[in-house]
């Protein structure tokens, strides 16, 4: 079963919880879902399951959680097992299957030839549809409008260390593209700070990024401008 199984079913049971419990299972579960490995999943499974049987209103959620989402057949929806950039559920396949249901069958049991003579009808819409399928991630638009908003504002600092090494000097360096990114006011701001003013727009995105996105160092952090790539939990799940 896909994340989006676990989440719903988890939260249709913790809607008659506590507010603040009810937020509380969630972000523990959002957690669990961005282990970057196996080890580091079964290390924060036992910290949430061992902060949840805490609660006496939660001993039967939590033996509910272990038989239904950690069971044999449930066991697929950390980041983990999946690809960077590929989807960890699948809204895709059942998005695709409801469109195929909504104009091509209407809903109805159809005979196989009649399946395949739409099915084939289907094929050749798809065919000739100007939208190319991407072949790589892209980079989030929201992504984009924060950087340029932040980089207007002063906020950030391009710091490229200087390399005077003959490998270097002869464009072979794998690491010559790494750039750090970092705050140009860290000094004077902690982190906390920092990112509550300078990202406002995160407190309207959706819990499961939200942590993500305020995953910062007021030091800042070692971003690949070439590959695109970013030691944070967000890029090993979105890979963009």
């Amino acid at each position: 079963m896909c994340y989006f199984y676990v989440a719903r079913k988890i939260y249709e049971k913790t809607r008659s919880f506590d507010t603040n419990v009810a937020a509380m299972i969630m972000r523990d579960l959002h957690e669990l879902h961005f282990s970057r490995s196996y080890s580091e999943f079964q290390e924060r499974k036992a910290e949430v399951l061992g902060k949840w049987e805490g609660y006496t209103q939660l001993r039967r959620f939590v033996s509910y959680f272990r038989s239904v989402c950690l069971n044999a057949r449930v066991w697929r929806w950390q980041c983990y097992h999946t690809v960077s950039g590929f989807a960890t559920t699948d809204n895709p396949c059942e998005a695709y299957n409801a469109t195929i249901k909504r104009d091509v069958t209407l809903r109805r049991k159809l005979k196989i030839g009649a399946l395949i003579g739409q099915l084939l009808i289907l094929c050749r819409g798809e065919s000739v549809r100007g939208r190319a399928f991407a072949l790589a991630p892209g980079v989030d638009d929201r992504m984009v409008r924060r950087a340029r908003d932040l980089d207007r504002a002063g906020l950030l600092r391009e710091f490229t260390p200087e390399r005077t090494s003959i490998v270097f000097l002869l464009g072979s360096d794998s690491n010559a593209a790494i750039t750090s990114l970092v705050s140009s006011h860290h000094q004077q701001h902690t982190c906390s700070t920092y990112m509550s003013a300078a990202l406002e727009e995160t407190c309207r995105s959706p819990p499961i990024l939200a942590p993500r996105q305020i995953e910062w160092t007021a030091t800042g952090r070692d971003v690949n401008i070439n590959s695109r790539c970013c030691p944070c939990r967000l890029w090993f799940k979105m890979a963009c």
